[in-house]
């Protein structure tokens, strides 16, 4: 296939892409519409105005602000469509799931902000930030690239936790795939521990989390020798114990492999199949990993344990652990590019719901970006290196997005004339905005920090 039809190949599968995104808004949709392509268009903005001064934005910028307050869209039906563009070719989808902060500090009026982590040090120069934490599950299709679309976006509101929000998006993948795809989903240190797995247990997916070096599990109790007199009472629920901190507590591991990866060095992990945490209710068996890297160093990194919850069929293998292991880093760049460069932190809205929208409206770009990715060429600066059509990422494909979107083209209709504006109501008086107190149950400090914001 030459590079023209494969051009019109993927423009045809955007732009359909592209109605169907717009049939899902239900309000605002003219307007939700051209801020996307507005974003696309725009490297660098501070303010709506700015943003408004895109080619493809035909409106007045003060309709961003209506917009983003009116606005309205199918959330399932968006997340089943992008969900819908991940490649089926094969039986495992690989995924990647973490939270990103959405920075307001300097916003007391809007509600529902809470203390995050966060790489700018704002708040008594502890690494916290404040703003709105959203969970982003995210597909992601090679290790090693910074291709990560997310497919589920939803906001950690203040009555929940990442962990409970990240329960909710797996259960939600594994009933959206069908019985011949599994879905293999990567999570960072925040989500290895009791709750995540309890949540896990019944959900048809093989997920891993790394887990802390100090933790405590324990083994199967051993069951009673034949011909030897059973004891009474009730049997045992735990065997012993299973420190990660103390090698003499670790039995014969079940699995032991070892090979040269062209990234990480000579590599050596460790398999040890069901482990228990202890709970009172509840059975919670898990499989445990210890992972090393760079053996061949003098000095080599610390070893990372690792937690997997195994809900399919198949069997749990090392090389399935690392495979799943090693593709979650991708939504690393994908967050900083969501920041950066899509603009996640511009709007300064006083309702959270509508930096939910704005969300929801950088979750489809992200697609669009991945659907143009194959036909899309190499626009790139004077002072960048040239890169191959298959090593293009998000930033220079983009740009090359922006500089086609008419041969992609709109289905926004025409802007209406429109008389003057009647302004202000006489007789209605101004309010003066709720300002809301930050609360937090953990951090006693965090209250006497915030003063500073």
């Amino acid at each position: 296939m030459t590079k023209t039809n494969l051009t019109q190949t993927h423009l045809k599968s955007l732009t359909s892409f592209r109605q169907q995104v717009y049939a899902l808004f239900e309000t605002q949709r003219d307007v939700l519409f051209e801020i996307m392509d507005a974003i696309v268009q725009t490297p660098s903005a501070r303010s709506y105005a700015e943003l408004s001064l895109a080619p493809a934005f035909t409106r007045q910028w003060p309709s961003i602000y209506s917009a983003l307050a009116d606005g309205a869209v199918d959330i399932e039906g968006l997340r089943a469509l992008c969900l819908e563009q991940a490649p089926r070719q094969q039986s495992r989808l690989h995924f990647a799931l973490d939270v990103m902060a959405v920075r307001r500090m300097h916003s007391p009026t809007l509600k529902d902000r809470v203390f995050c982590h966060g790489a700018q040090r704002e708040v008594g120069g502890k690494g916290i930030i404040i703003g709105l934490p959203y969970s982003f599950l995210a597909y992601v299709q090679q290790r090693g690239a910074s291709w990560a679309p997310s497919v589920h976006t939803q906001r950690v509101k203040p009555d929940q936790s990442a962990v409970d929000v990240a329960v909710t998006q797996a259960s939600w993948l594994a009933k959206q795939l069908t019985a011949e795809t599994t879905s293999e989903l990567a999570l960072d240190g925040g989500y290895g521990n009791l709750k995540f797995f309890c949540g896990m247990q019944g959900v048809k997916t093989f997920a891993t989390a790394r887990m802390r070096n100090d933790r405590v599990l324990y083994q199967l109790p051993q069951s009673p020798r034949r011909g030897k007199k059973k004891k009474r009472g009730r049997r045992p629920k735990y065997g012993p114990e299973f420190r990660f901190a103390d090698p003499r507590t670790w039995p014969e591991p079940n699995e032991v492999l070892e090979f040269e990866d062209s990234k990480f060095g000579r590599v050596r992990l460790e398999l040890w199949s069901a482990l228990r945490f202890r709970v009172k209710e509840e059975i919670v068996d898990i499989s445990v990993v210890r992972s090393q890297i760079r053996l061949e160093k003098d000095k080599p990194p610390a070893p990372h344990w690792y937690g997997v919850h195994n809900g399919t069929t198949e069997e749990t293998t090392l090389a399935r652990v690392f495979e799943c292991i090693t593709h979650r880093w991708p939504i690393e760049p994908a967050n900083r590019f969501r920041k950066e460069r899509l603009h996640a932190e511009l709007p300064k809205v006083r309702q959270a719901e509508a930096s939910d929208l704005w969300l929801q409206l950088l979750q489809v770009i992200e697609w669009e970006l991945y659907l143009w990715r194959p036909a899309a060429s190499d626009s790139h600066l004077p002072w960048q290196k040239p890169l191959a059509s298959d090593q293009l990422t998000p930033g220079r494909v983009i740009r090359s997005l922006g500089e086609n979107l008419e041969r992609v083209g709109t289905p926004v209709s025409a802007v209406l004339p429109r008389g003057k504006s009647p302004g202000w109501p006489s007789g209605r008086h101004r309010t003066v905005p709720e300002i809301y107190r930050l609360e937090s149950k953990k951090r006693k400090k965090a209250l006497e920090m915030s003063k500073n914001e």
